[in-house]
């Protein structure tokens, strides 16, 4: 009996201090994190401070591009909507809590993407005052706050998986990092990882590889390997489900079907040059910002230049891996964070601004660097503030430029026409513009641009349809309409359309076919249905106008046109 009571204090003697060394534990990373935020609190208010400037004449930006389609009109945004696809899922979660704070309101979806864009400005400030030093720190932080290249991430409300997803992955680098000290940080990295992959697997599976080259350049990699077989055995897992579960297949689908393009195998030896070089090149001088950079056809002398400048910076990493191995690191999470997109497999365009958000933040700390070995030195200090003062004031001006062109449609595809005039989809976009605009033969004009650069661009064709009809040209809309459905036979607009021009002309039984295809292809759409019970109204079959009008209301119980049909059908 005495031996139990001894092992039973003992063993609650144990456990006592086992929580008081927890307690402990809590008290001195409560009282750190009290001390990091009193003392840094000014640099995480200018943080905020320049990001809210050089973003507000976005907060009243509108729906674009993707936006329209996804959110706006879209009229299946239930709760289950927002669960696919899975590997998305805490992006889509976001989105749902903006529909339902402000729905059809730009605004509530957007100010996610800027609440995530500051949280990862201060995740990155917080990551270089661990890794270099705080004066470097701020510098980076700055700089990353108010890149133009991020625009597009930030201020367009689809690109902002690529600000959560960067925020996670920092922030579980942060923790990954900590951990080394405090072992309770290692599973909150892990479950941080865990997010970017629910945000933006097909991006996040590269992590481990940037924990393997921080391991390699601090030279604890012998030591710390276990640490990251968790990273990657995630990573593979989702690797495997990307690849083997249907979402590549579909990309290849969307390509062919949104785009109208048969996506060959880029070849390597240029599309890596290409793309680096022109990030680099954006991230330095960020003139030419574009939905759609297009213009990738480079004679042979500027194709050399580039090849030769990603030589040049495969050489500078190879010797900062001797000289400098932060600078090392940096350079190779640059490029890491990138190698999803540049798979030889055509399911990336070769360059998107959007791409670069999370490798941004190497580059940017390499910059960084540089302006803070100026400003350390006394007799460079005053040149060195100098120049961080212009980078500042011009990228944020840029910045607040660039937000501009995303405030509409409008705005932004005529931006986008100035820097991307060999891509047909711009073309696509500006004859909807001018169209907009009452400009009918400029729009047509448009809408031929794009089919010239792109022959079976069949939204294009379609587009055209409209517009000749809308000049009052029905044959030569029939016959761009029956191109489009050439190219496209799942374009129900099309089929509706033509069953429009042969319902004008009293032909009613083409019409009816016609528009049986598009119910064929849109069979919830309540408005088909109606108009398939308003043909058989004009062809005296009322049991088939009676029964399409009812088909039209199981869709839509508030439908008038399908109401009003039924009254005159009891006429």
């Amino acid at each position: 009996m005495v031996v139990i009571m001894k092992q039973n204090t003992a063993f609650v003697n144990k456990k006592r201090s086992q929580l008081d060394g927890l307690f402990i534990r809590l008290i001195v990373d409560y009282f750190f994190m009290q001390s990091y935020l009193k003392k840094n609190w000014i640099a995480f208010l200018v943080l905020t401070a320049v990001i809210l400037i050089a973003y507000f004449n976005s907060f009243n930006n509108g729906f674009m591009s993707d936006d329209i389609s996804i959110l706006q009109k879209n009229p299946n945004l239930t709760f289950s909507y927002f669960l696919q696809p899975p590997l998305r899922i805490m992006h889509n979660l976001f989105v749902f809590i903006s529909y339902k704070m402000g729905y059809n309101v730009p605004f509530f979806y957007r100010i996610i993407n800027i609440l995530f864009h500051i949280g990862t400005a201060w995740a990155v400030y917080f990551l270089f005052s661990l890794l270099l030093n705080p004066v470097v720190a701020f510098f980076s932080a700055m700089i990353f706050a108010v890149h133009p290249i991020l625009v597009e991430s930030v201020a367009w409300i689809s690109g902002g998986v690529y600000v959560q997803y960067s925020f996670f992955i920092i922030t579980s680098l942060i923790c990954y990092i900590l951990s080394k000290k405090n072992a309770r940080l290692y599973p909150v990295s892990i479950g941080l990882f865990l997010l970017s992959l629910f945000t933006a697997a097909d991006k996040a599976i590269v992590y481990p590889l940037i924990l393997f080259v921080y391991e390699l350049s601090q030279k604890s990699l012998r030591k710390n390997w276990k640490k990251l077989i968790a990273y990657f055995i995630l990573s593979f897992l989702v690797a495997g489900y990307y690849f083997f579960g249907g979402d590549v297949a579909y990309r290849f689908l969307e390509i062919k079907t949104s785009y109208y393009q048969d996506r060959s195998f880029f070849n390597p030896l240029i599309q890596i040059p290409v793309a680096i070089t022109s990030y680099l090149q954006l991230i330095f001088w960020p003139d030419k910002l574009t939905l759609y950079h297009s213009e990738m056809s480079f004679g042979q002398i500027e194709y050399l230049i580039r090849m030769i400048g990603l030589i040049g910076l495969i050489c500078l990493i190879g010797y900062c891996w001797k000289k400098n191995k932060q600078l090392f690191f940096w350079l190779l999470f640059f490029i890491i964070s990138l190698l999803p997109t540049l798979t030889p497999f055509g399911i990336s365009w070769i360059v998107a601004e959007r791409y670069v958000y999370l490798g941004s933040i190497g580059v940017i700390g390499v910059i960084g660097y540089v302006l803070g070995g100026i400003m350390q030195n006394k007799k460079t200090e005053g040149i060195g503030y100098m120049i961080f003062i212009i980078i500042i004031l011009g990228l944020m001006t840029r910045t607040i430029m660039r937000n501009m062109d995303w405030k509409n449609e409008d705005t932004l595809w005529i931006a986008t026409g100035k820097t991307s005039p060999s891509d047909p989809k711009t073309h696509n976009n500006l004859g909807d513009v001018y169209g907009r605009w009452g400009n009918l033969k400029l729009s047509a004009e448009e809408f031929k641009i794009a089919i010239q650069l792109n022959p079976r661009y069949a939204d294009a064709y379609h587009n055209l349809g409209n517009t000749y009809q809308q000049m009052g040209s029905s044959s030569a809309a029939l016959e761009q309409y029956q191109l489009a459905l050439k190219y496209n036979p799942n374009l129900w607009q099309s089929h509706q359309n033509i069953a429009a021009i042969y319902f004008s002309q009293k032909e009613y039984e083409r019409a009816e076919q016609s528009i049986i295809k598009a119910i064929q292809v849109f069979p919830n759409n309540p408005q088909l249905h109606v108009n398939l019970g308003t043909i058989y109204l004009f062809m005296k079959d009322r049991v088939k106008a009676e029964k399409e009008f009812y088909n039209a209301l199981s869709i839509d119980p508030n439908n008038q046109q399908a109401k009003l049909g039924l009254l005159e059908l009891r006429r």
